[in-house]
């Protein structure tokens, strides 16, 4: 069970930001099947285990939302989602930088857990309504 440290980013709905721990486990300590998620948000530490480190993102995602918190990773971002093959290996890790029109290369992958700030940041439904635009877009 290894314990990897990333930093992110918060945006708070004040406007404010915050630069935050996210603990990243490959190997959840009670379920070696599953990746875990664990930061603090305030005086609430959370966690959230998945399949794969996107849905465990996404899990997380969708908790900072109901509080009106923007996380700012790669991961959030406006034009990154995974291909299903992308999720099976590594853990769900690495996801596509897309780009309307234009099939996805090895070349476009990013860690889901850094932040390349030229990105925008969005909430999980306006990043799944990009993904599937993108896609029709491929004709």
């Amino acid at each position: 069970m290894s314990k990897e440290e990333k930093l992110v980013y918060f945006r708070w709905k004040d406007g404010s930001q915050s630069k935050e721990n996210l603990e990243v486990y490959e190997e959840a300590p009670d379920d070696e099947d599953k990746v875990l998620l664990s930061i603090r948000v305030g005086e609430e530490q959370i966690s959230f285990k998945s399949e794969n480190f996107f849905d465990a993102l996404k899990q997380l995602r969708q908790h900072l939302e109901e509080r009106h918190i923007q996380i700012k990773c790669n991961g959030a971002a406006l034009n990154v989602y995974p291909s299903p093959m992308a999720l099976s290996m590594g853990a769900g890790r690495l996801a596509y930088r897309l780009t309307f029109g234009r099939q996805a290369k090895t070349s476009d992958l990013v860690d889901i857990f850094e932040c390349d700030n030229d990105l925008t940041f969005v909430s999980i439904d306006e990043q799944l309504n990009f993904y599937k635009s993108w896609l029709k877009s491929l004709g």
